[in-house]
């Protein structure tokens, strides 16, 4: 009796979360998705081990991340290094993840019927597209909570010590991953306000997800020295000038891009000083990550805005 008036009081919206909990961790988009994800990362655990297992005192070293307009100075502890290397696969997974969830999260119950059978209940619009993005939501967190335990295994099974604020700073990394993904899933969430055909917005949210983070860059490469102009002579002053305006326009380019700023983030987090040959403190993490933060939370809150009054003011015929 008391369970059924516990279930009769829960909110709605907590229903349709783990309603959409439910179906996404069986769809066969998140299935293959973390699949793929654990066969590369396997793969790349395998190919680094003897490296990190032989690694001597830990240093820092500079990081080149160009496709994502990043260069970074990293304190290379054997955790920060298995870190980095998820950080690359996860950049491009991670969008195709939440993009994949989330482009039929609306479409696919008007294109079903069950939008009006859900709505014919006593709730409202609001509480669907916020129960399906906290179901999917929470999904998207506890795969990357549970891919962090993995990495701290991986390195306990190779024998490799770990140090505490390798842990900590790897834990903020991850939130930081969850994030990003939420950017992509709510661009998902958009396109599937926007279009009526659950495939239409499928394509359109992968084929996004794949771009921004494997081919942005190389645009970025050819289209800030067409807006720049003609490079003068090597070693002149009007070269420098030059140069400094084409690297304006590439930082530009690359800030709006998701994918700029969750590299840059993670980069900050495991970022070294070179004179004492450590992390440099997190509250200069902060400082220098604060606009990339900035950006990628305008960057998930614009996108599901735009889907929200889209999805209440749309004809759901």
């Amino acid at each position: 009796m008391a369970h059924e008036e516990g279930r009769q009081e829960m909110n709605p919206v907590w229903n349709i979360a783990l309603k959409e909990l439910y179906v996404s961790v069986k769809s066969r988009r998140f299935i293959v998705i973390v699949s793929i994800y654990l066969l590369i990362f396997g793969l790349a655990v395998y190919a680094i081990k003897d490296y990190l297992m032989q690694m001597g005192v830990p240093s820092v070293e500079s990081n080149e991340l160009g496709l994502w307009g990043v260069s970074a100075e990293i304190y290379t502890t054997p955790f920060a290094i298995l870190f980095t290397i998820n950080m690359m696969i996860i950049t491009v997974l991670g969008a195709v993840l939440g993009t994949a969830l989330g482009a039929d999260a609306i479409n696919r119950e008007v294109e079903n019927g069950t939008a009006k059978v859900l709505l014919g209940h006593p709730v409202y619009r609001d509480e669907v597209i916020n129960g399906k993005f906290l179901g999917i939501g929470a999904l998207i967190a506890v795969t990357y909570l549970v891919s962090y335990v993995v990495m701290v295994a991986v390195m306990l099974i190779l024998g490799i010590p770990l140090d505490g604020d390798s842990l900590i700073r790897g834990f903020m990394a991850i939130l930081v991953t969850i994030l990003y993904t939420l950017v992509f899933l709510s661009l998902g969430v958009l396109l599937s306000t926007l279009s009526k055909r659950p495939e239409t917005s499928m394509l359109a949210a992968v084929g996004l997800a794949i771009f921004l983070t494997v081919f942005y860059g190389i645009v970025v490469e050819i289209v800030a020295p067409k807006i720049v102009g003609p490079a003068p002579p090597w070693g002149t002053g009007a070269h420098e000038v030059w140069q400094e305006n084409l690297n304006l326009w590439m930082a530009r380019l690359h800030s709006i891009n998701p994918a700029h700023h969750y590299v840059q983030l993670v980069s900050y987090i495991f970022a070294g000083d070179r004179f004492f040959n450590y992390y440099i403190p997190l509250a200069d993490s902060f400082n220098y990550g604060f606009n990339s933060l900035a950006a990628l939370l305008v960057m998930l809150l614009l996108p599901f805005a735009l889907a929200y009054a889209r999805f209440l003011t749309s004809d759901l015929n």
